[in-house]
C-alpha cells in the first residue's frame, strides 16, 4: 500500500511541475512549451484524480449504496464468532465495491479455515478464513478483507471498517446428493416440465422458501409464486426456462438465479434440483 501511495505522490509532483512550467511557458509566449507540458500535466493529474477521488469520497461520506447497522443488531465476537463459521453454509446478498452492484451468493466455511463460494453470475472463489480481533478476515488470492459480524434474528451482516453492511445472509443446511446419482434425461424432462407446475421448497433462499413454478407449454416463460409457507405463496416472479440436450433445466430471472442450468435428480416422493457441485438448490414435492 505504501509503495502505491509513494508512486501517486511522485506522479502528482510531476503533474504539478509540468503544469507550473506550462503556465510559465504561456506567460513568456512560448506556446510550444505550454502545449508540450500541459498535455502530460492534465493526463497525469486526471488519472490521479480518477484513482483517488472515490476512495477519498468513501472515507469522507461513506457509500450511498450501503446501509448502516440497525440498532437491534448484536455484534458477534470471540468464541461465538468462531462457532458461526466452523462448518457452516450461508446464502445471501453481497456487494461488489468495484461494480457497485449486489449479487446473490452462497459460501461454505470449513472447520480447517478454508472457504469457497459462488454468486449468481457464475463467479466462483475459494480461500482461507481466520478470526482477527473480533472480526472475520477472508483471504482470496493475495487479497485479505476483514469484516465485523452482526446478528439480527435469522439475518446476519458483514460490515466494513466504516460500519456499513456489505454482505447480508442467512445460514443454510448443506443438502447435497451423492456422487454419481442418476439424473432425469432430456426426453423425460421434456415430458415432465412444459405445461406443468412444480412445487416444493428452496434450499438456497433469502426468505420465502416455499415455491410453485408454472412452465409454459408453448414458450419459454416460467411464473413462480413464493411464500413463507406452502399455503401462502404471495410473491410472484417471472422468468424464462429451457431444457438442454443433456436434460438440464436452465432457469433465468427467478429463484435468485441470473442464468444457470441444473440437473433434476429423482428421489422417493419427489426430486431435487441440483447444481454442478451436487448442492441441492430446491426440492420438488409436487407435480401438477
Amino acid at each position: 500500500m505504501w509503495i502505491g501511495i509513494l508512486v501517486l505522490i511522485t506522479f502528482g509532483i510531476c503533474s504539478i511541475a509540468c503544469f507550473y512550467l506550462s503556465i510559465r511557458g504561456a506567460l513568456q509566449g512560448r506556446w510550444h512549451v505550454f502545449g508540450a507540458l500541459l498535455i502530460p500535466a492534465v493526463g497525469i493529474g486526471g488519472t490521479i484524480v480518477m484513482l483517488v477521488a472515490r476512495p477519498i469520497s468513501l472515507e469522507l461520506f461513506g457509500d450511498s449504496n450501503l446501509e448502516e447497522i440497525p440498532e437491534r443488531a448484536v455484534a458477534v465476537t470471540g468464541d461465538d464468532l468462531l462457532a458461526v463459521h466452523n462448518g457452516t453454509w450461508r446464502f445471501g446478498y453481497a456487494y461488489d465495491e468495484d461494480t457497485q452492484l449486489f449479487h446473490w451468493y452462497d459460501e461454505a466455511f470449513a472447520d480447517d479455515g478454508g472457504f469457497s463460494g459462488r454468486n449468481d453470475t457464475g463467479q466462483a472463489w475459494s480461500g482461507g478464513w481466520d478470526i482477527v480481533e473480533d472480526g472475520i478476515c477472508l483471504t482470496r488470492g493475495q487479497n485479505t478483507t476483514c469484516f465485523g459480524v452482526w446478528q439480527d434474528g435469522d439475518l446476519w451482516y458483514q460490515t466494513n471498517h466504516r460500519g456499513e453492511i456489505v454482505n447480508r445472509y442467512m445460514e443454510m443446511e448443506a443438502f447435497q446428493v451423492p456422487k454419481g446419482h442418476p439424473t432425469l434425461s432430456s426426453a423425460v424432462m421434456q415430458a415432465l416440465i412444459p405445461g406443468r407446475t412444480l412445487a416444493g421448497e428452496l434450499r438456497l433462499h433469502f426468505g420465502e422458501p416455499f415455491y410453485s413454478a408454472s412452465f409454459d407449454a408453448a414458450g419459454d416463460a416460467v411464473m413462480v409464486s413464493r411464500g413463507d409457507t406452502a399455503a401462502s405463496l404471495e410473491t410472484e416472479e417471472a422468468g424464462t426456462y429451457s431444457i438442454d440436450e443433456d436434460g438440464m433445466l436452465c432457469l433465468a430471472g427467478v429463484l435468485h438465479i441470473a442464468d444457470a442450468c441444473y440437473a433434476v435428480v429423482p428421489r422417493p416422493g419427489g426430486a431435487d434440483i441440483v447444481r454442478d457441485d451436487r448442492r441441492v438448490v430446491a426440492t420438488v414435492t409436487a407435480l401438477n
